[in-house]
């Protein structure tokens, strides 16, 4: 029994939307070569829960949203792949558009699938991607092509990092962060108070998804952001 379970195909699921992620855990279970070991309802959930799991309950591939409540799929991608890099993403999504689609491939998601997309070939997509392939729905790949043929908008396109959507201000802000100027230093530079400059700061560690200085500082420098 031990010897079959270590064969099944291990498959995680982050999806916030409770209806569609209960019926596709339901559904997946019913192909005996699959074992869903770690279901998420967020991003932060499925970063701490995969941290935790042992090794004989980690995922092998997991299936991805993107539109999720407070980190996106897209961000939680990238950091799976930093500390997990053997784990294969598909992006299970509604969406189609041509930045996310780039965004997904650069942060190191192999397969693209949209939800519609029916049960049986979302079984092969996480078997195809298991043993080396990049599932994509037909409509993506197609978009995907285009934009290998046009290379303007193939450049044009965000390559390896992805923003945290930092307005002008806190961009230039977090450069003062990094340069180790203190919040008051900063005040003076920008022509703010110390109080409004300690604001945005908050503002940018929660949109950075991390809570100090030095936290802020590692990631910018990290993805290019300062």
């Amino acid at each position: 029994m031990d010897s079959d379970q270590s064969k099944l195909l291990k498959v995680s699921i982050v999806e916030d939307h409770d209806i569609f992620r209960k019926r596709l855990v339901e559904l997946l279970q019913f192909y005996p070569e699959l074992e869903v070991v770690l279901v998420a309802e967020s991003a932060e959930s499925f970063l701490q829960k995969i941290k935790r799991n042992d090794l004989e309950q980690q995922p092998e591939v997991v299936l991805m949203d993107i539109e999720l409540p407070g980190i996106s799929g897209i961000e939680a991608t990238f950091q799976l792949k930093q500390d997990f890099p053997g784990v294969e993403v598909i992006m299970f999504t509604v969406f189609e558009d041509d930045e996310r689609i780039f965004e997904s491939i650069n942060v190191g998601a192999s397969g693209y699938l949209l939800k519609d997309t029916a049960i049986e070939e979302v079984v092969n997509s996480i078997k195809e991607i298991h043993n080396g392939g990049s599932p994509i729905s037909p409509s993506i790949a197609k978009k995907v092509l285009d934009m290998v043929k046009n290379p303007e908008a193939f450049h044009a396109a965000p390559q390896q990092e992805i923003p945290f959507d930092l307005s002008p201000a806190e961009l230039k802000i977090l450069q003062h962060v990094v340069d180790g100027k203190t919040n008051k230093q900063i005040a003076e530079d920008v022509f703010l108070s110390p109080w409004t400059v300690k604001t945005h700061i908050k503002n940018i560690y929660k949109k950075m998804h991390v809570n100090s200085r030095a936290a802020a500082v590692k990631m910018a420098l990290r993805r290019n952001l300062a």
